[in-house]
């Protein structure tokens, strides 16, 4: 399963994350451990987010967890830039 990941290690509910989308459009999920282990397993998992074809996308830590970040490209060829947002 290609798929770009990030991981955030452990971050609390008021923290914000800015993904910039470089080339095409993408699903972009918001994932605690639990879930993205799910994903890699091919099991159901949820995952806060969703497809987006604009950038920057900001989506906000929902509670206090290890967090990762995947972006699925569709065509393959996608980049991506992540920062950590604290207010």
């Amino acid at each position: 399963m290609e798929h770009l990941y990030w991981d955030l290690g452990s971050c609390v509910g008021v923290t914000s994350i800015e993904v910039e989308l470089r080339g095409v459009q993408a699903r972009v999920c918001l994932m605690d451990e639990e879930e993205y282990q799910a994903y890699l397993d091919g099991d159901e998992y949820e995952y806060h987010g969703g497809y987006w074809d604009s950038s920057p996308t900001i989506l906000d830590v929902p509670y206090d967890a290890r967090w990762y970040l995947v972006v699925d490209g569709y065509d393959g060829r996608i980049t991506a830039r992540v920062s950590k947002l604290v207010d």
